[in-house]
């Protein structure tokens, strides 16, 4: 897939990505390896929908206990992320499967703020919130080393197609009310 980011510091931060992606997974589980991606949009009755599947080195895990990580596909430059993502005990959403943590999102990066200096991308939790995508019930699956999430209306994002498709960890900074002030994200690997 092609990366065609409209910010330049996205461009930069994608940029330093293929030169540090590589640091990064050699330090990090198989699970956040990719191997593979299929990202499908189809038509149906005037509505385009997405499908993607992703398959990785090993099982990714289910139980809840591997911190907080998950799967992206960007799309419209850094702006409409979906994600399908584990970060227990933080609950921000409806849909979140009580054993693994997993569940569905779409969200906004923007570059990091000094909370999250060393992170390649932040959540914009603020504009992310305002998303009607935000707390989605998008079908997802989780088995051995395939995940998939499917049926995303591609309004969802933007109508913008998806230019690269990432595994990632999650680093939350939390308020004096234990609530997420941001959420670092740090890129493990992009195909």
């Amino acid at each position: 897939m092609k990366i065609l980011p409209k910010r330049p510091w996205l461009l930069a931060a994608l940029g330093l990505l293929g030169v540090g992606s590589v640091c990064l997974a050699a330090a990090q589980p198989d699970y956040l390896s990719i191997t593979e991606v299929d990202v499908e949009v189809e038509s149906k009755n005037s509505v385009k929908t997405l499908d993607l599947e992703i398959k990785t080195k090993a099982n990714i895990p289910v139980d809840g206990k591997s911190g907080a990580f998950g799967y992206g596909a960007l799309s419209d430059g850094g702006n409409n992320l979906l994600v399908l993502v584990s970060h227990l005990p933080i609950d921000d959403s409806s849909h979140e499967n009580p054993k693994s943590g997993f569940h569905t999102h779409i969200l906004d990066l923007k570059a990091p703020t000094d909370a999250c200096k060393d992170a390649n991308f932040e959540v914009d939790l603020v504009n992310s919130g305002k998303n009607t995508g935000f707390d989605a019930d998008y079908k997802y699956k989780i088995k051995g080393n395939e995940a998939s999430v499917s049926d995303v209306p591609v309004s969802d994002l933007g109508d913008a197609g998806v230019e690269t498709v990432v595994s990632f960890t999650l680093k939350p900074i939390l308020d004096a009310a234990q609530k997420p002030s941001n959420l670092c994200v740090y890129v493990v690997e992009q195909k």
